[in-house]
């Protein structure tokens, strides 16, 4: 099922206005539609504050993690220091984007969950 947004409501409103002939609320539901197109047309694709850092961060473990060592995230904590002063959850998160996006792999031991390069 796919998410029915803001403009295709309008554009049922828009048709049961038509159809009712209704033309104060025609060209109500159109300035609103408008407002809603240039909204979107303003809206910026850019990555945010927190995306660029969690990117840096990202950078920083690929470059200090070793080659074929299984880490947990205490570890790669321990071992990448800009991750140093991040809380443990930070450090997960941005750990677990790298296994989203397929430079890192996930693994289990012993109820841990382990990281290595790919």
């Amino acid at each position: 099922m796919t998410k029915i947004t803001v403009k295709d409501n309008y554009l049922a409103l828009r048709a049961l206005a038509v159809d009712a002939g209704r033309n104060d609320l025609v060209e109500f539901v159109d300035s609103r539609i408008a407002q809603t197109d240039a909204k979107n047309a303003r809206r910026s694709n850019k990555p945010t504050k927190a995306q660029r850092e969690n990117a840096d961060l990202a950078d920083a473990v690929l470059a200090s993690m070793p080659a074929g060592q299984a880490m947990t995230v205490s570890e790669i904590q321990k071992a990448v220091p800009a991750l140093a002063d991040l809380s443990n959850q930070r450090a997960t998160a941005v750990i677990r984007s790298l296994v989203r996006i397929g430079r890192l792999a996930r693994s289990e031991a012993k109820g841990k969950a382990l990281f290595t390069l790919v």
